[in-house]
């Protein structure tokens, strides 16, 4: 999952993959964004949704349909040829939920995308 900074709120299923590169996530998150992001993919900015620079707690879908309004805290992405599973973003650290914590908002959000000024 991903949600935008700054954005209304929503999120996007983004098929989070170990052997995918950063580059290829982007890709995808412009893919599937239904031309909500209109900017070109490789001028997106992603930043790991883990509290604290990766050290915290994951995000919340509660959080992001509450809006987040920057990047402070959290760390970027920076290499674009980095797998994800490098970054933080194996399957075994996504971190999974009840049915009960599902259903108020407390399933991790993985990627936060940062749109150019």
């Amino acid at each position: 999952m991903c949600t935008i900074v700054g954005g209304t709120g929503s999120t996007l299923d983004v098929g989070i993959d170990n052997g995918r590169t950063i580059n290829q996530l982007t890709e995808t998150i412009k893919d599937r964004s239904d031309g909500l992001i209109k900017d070109p993919w490789p001028s997106l900015q992603l930043f790991l949704a883990k509290k604290d620079e990766g050290r915290g707690p994951w995000l919340t879908l509660l959080d992001a349909v509450q809006g987040v309004s920057g990047t402070s805290g959290y760390k970027r992405l920076l290499f674009p040829d980095a797998k994800l599973r490098d970054v933080g973003l194996a399957r075994r650290q996504l971190g999974g939920v009840s049915d009960k914590e599902l259903a108020v908002g407390k399933s991790p959000v993985h990627v936060l995308v940062k749109l150019p000024e």
